[in-house]
């Protein structure tokens, strides 16, 4: 008070790092909550004659085989990973596949972007399916 110094000078230097502190403090909390969103696995379920469930996550793909969905046993199960240059995995194959039953975790690295699942589903009565599955 006696010095001459504005004393509106420093209240508004505190007011600005109390501005910058609490925009700080938001921009950890938002990136805590979205990074999951956008750089977390990814999860799509099929709905097609067989049940899929895929999860994608750092450069790999695990496929969770759900049964088929008219209640048919499949004899034999084939599956590839579809990349966006037209590239696959190799093609795994599964004979009399249970429900819950997991491929993965497969690097998806060296495919490039997954895309899609391919799938061969050979029913016991010989029956033939085959799809993709987009992702």
């Amino acid at each position: 008070m006696v010095c001459g110094q504005s004393l509106k000078k420093r209240y508004m230097m505190q007011r600005e790092v109390a501005v910058v502190a609490v925009l700080v403090v938001v921009a950890i909390l938002l990136a805590y909550l979205l990074f999951p969103v956008f750089f977390g696995a990814t999860t799509v379920t099929s709905t097609g004659n067989v049940r899929f469930v895929v999860t994608l996550s750092d450069g790999s793909a695990s496929i969770e085989y759900g049964g088929s969905a008219d209640g048919r046993d499949v004899a034999d199960l084939q599956i590839a990973i579809l990349a966006e240059d037209g590239r696959s995995s190799q093609r795994f194959s599964f004979a009399d596949p249970q429900p819950g039953t997991v491929l993965g975790p497969v690097e998806t690295g060296t495919v490039g972007k997954p895309v899609g699942i391919y799938y061969v589903a050979v029913y016991a009565d010989g029956t033939e399916i085959n799809n993709t599955i987009p992702i």
